[in-house]
């Protein structure tokens, strides 16, 4: 049986490294949503309009985007290190039992 492990303090990395992305890409966005709410005023008709709705549609999916990565990222601080390293700690319990 191949033995699995899990690096906890890799995983703890990964977490902040996603969530500073996250934030980094949210940010870019809010200075792109402002600078198409100053647009709204300068670019008026059909063309301008189309423009809005399709750039107010990106703003939603980066939103949507943000969620799944938050959502994400707290799966991996609240279930994946602390359940390996609870499951760990129980698993070496159950084997010093057999010693």
């Amino acid at each position: 049986m191949t033995k699995q492990t899990i690096d906890t303090e890799k995983v703890a990395s990964a977490i902040d490294r996603l969530r500073s992305a996250n934030n980094k890409i949210n940010e870019d966005f809010q200075t792109l949503q402002n600078t198409a709410k100053r647009l709204e005023t300068d670019w008026t008709g059909e063309a301008g309009s189309l423009a809005h709705t399709t750039m107010y549609e990106l703003f939603t999916f980066n939103e949507v985007r943000s969620t799944i990565l938050e959502n994400y990222t707290g799966i991996l601080e609240q279930q994946v290190n602390p359940g390996y390293e609870n499951a760990e700690n129980a698993n070496l319990k159950l084997a010093d039992k057999f010693r």
